[in-house]
């Protein structure tokens, strides 16, 4: 079932790439923004996670971020060296939550995301270091998905994108923080 605005998400549970095992519960009456991305060591998802990580200044203060992706947890940690403790980063291997939330796969996405995002895919990869050969575990034609979810477990906002860099806008995410 795909995730609409007014759905309660109550149970995620994955590895994190600290080596402990992430449960919502452990954020429970706070706000977040939960993304599912690509493959482990997709330069746009890391990208993404790199801006939400320099606008935590500018979230509320009972706010998380939890970033799901699609991959072993070995090869998320071997790519997510770059990024801080500041964020949730949770390796759903077997899919459960991508498939229990019909997050899409599309080669047209990832082509058309590559072509309008190129100016991004370059600055990824050659400002910000992020090789998208680090580790090739995980859903290479997957599409992202950002939810905003409140301190009691409703979906506020939900964006399945259509395209490998089609995400809420971080202007929203953090206005979304403070509210």
């Amino acid at each position: 079932m795909k995730i609409k605005k007014g759905d309660v998400i109550n149970e995620l549970s994955l590895p994190s790439v600290d080596g402990s095992v992430f449960d919502l519960e452990s954020i429970k009456g706070k706000k977040s923004l939960i993304s599912f991305y690509r493959y482990s060591s997709c330069p746009f998802c890391h990208l993404r996670i790199n801006e939400t990580i320099n606008n935590k200044e500018n979230f509320g203060e009972n706010f998380e971020t939890i970033a799901v992706f699609n991959c072993t947890l070995e090869s998320l940690q071997k790519s997510s060296t770059k990024h801080d403790s500041s964020i949730y980063i949770l390796a759903d291997e077997e899919r459960f939550y991508f498939d229990k939330y019909n997050v899409e796969k599309s080669g047209f996405g990832v082509f058309l995301g590559s072509i309008i995002g190129f100016f991004r895919f370059m600055k990824a990869i050659f400002v910000k270091g992020f090789n998208p050969l680090t580790s090739l575990s995980g859903a290479f034609t997957g599409l992202p998905v950002d939810v905003l979810v409140d301190e009691s477990g409703v979906v506020q906002d939900v964006k399945y994108g259509k395209t490998t860099i089609d995400h809420i806008p971080m202007s929203d995410v953090i206005s979304f923080s403070k509210t």
